[in-house]
């Protein structure tokens, strides 16, 4: 373990990158739809995939500036054709290789994903959680008896990542749930996930203090909230 931290902060040392607010932003964005592929052992692609409905602003406005602080590089929103599906698809090593050893992954993901002890270290694991609630997160506003009840929930099938979160999460009083469910792909098919489930209008307070959203999707239903509801 100990070569293994000294041989990451060697790397670290070299690189121009640097774990900052901006980039557990950016971790957290890839623990929920980000992917590391290395292509014919040689290429080194970066992978960030959204909805074309709904993400573009996103996308636009937060993810891609987040890349360019990191690599000084303009990165292109990507449509697949007849899909509602965009990507940012790029290859650069330097970064390629900060996140995975830091502890991301390359290829499929699956239950590997966990927060580093770095980015507790520095004092931004809410950072990284504001990522993943940014992609794999949604504000779900449900009317009981005619008022508007707010719910905030984040899914994956990675049961030690999510049970990590919710454990910061409650440890930093927002009470949340976390339980095993179930996602319908196909048919009678079913993936088994984990979620995190916070309800109420004062969790929902604590969150959006403690952690926040940025993706404008989500303040869009939070100010739906607001207009119909004192918070």
């Amino acid at each position: 373990m100990r070569v293994k931290l000294f041989k990451f902060f060697s790397i670290y040392m070299k690189m121009s990158l640097k774990i900052n607010k901006n980039f557990a932003v950016l971790y957290g964005v890839m623990l929920g739809d980000g992917c590391l592929s290395l292509v014919h052992k040689m290429k080194k692609f970066i992978s960030i995939t959204g909805n074309k409905l709904d993400d573009i602003p996103f996308f636009e406005g937060i993810i891609k500036p987040i890349i360019k602080s990191q690599i000084n590089k303009d990165i292109p929103i990507k449509f697949r054709k007849n899909e509602n599906t965009i990507d940012l698809n790029f290859v650069n090593k330097k970064l390629f290789d900060f996140l995975n050893n830091c502890g991301f992954p390359i290829g499929k993901k699956g239950n590997k994903l966990f927060i580093p002890r770095i980015f507790y270290e520095q004092g931004i694991v809410k950072y990284v959680i504001k990522g993943f609630f940014a992609t794999d997160g949604s504000l779900v506003l449900t009317k009981n008896n005619g008022t508007l009840y707010p719910r905030v929930e984040a899914n994956g099938i990675a049961k030690e990542l999510i049970k990590e979160i919710s454990d910061f999460l409650n440890f930093h009083g927002i009470k949340c749930h976390f339980y095993l469910c179930k996602r319908k792909i196909h048919l009678k098919n079913y993936q088994q996930q984990y979620r995190i489930q916070i309800n109420g209008r004062e969790n929902l307070k604590k969150f959006i203090k403690e952690i926040g959203f940025i993706n404008p999707k989500q303040i869009g239903k939070l100010k739906k909230y607001y207009d119909c509801t004192e918070i």
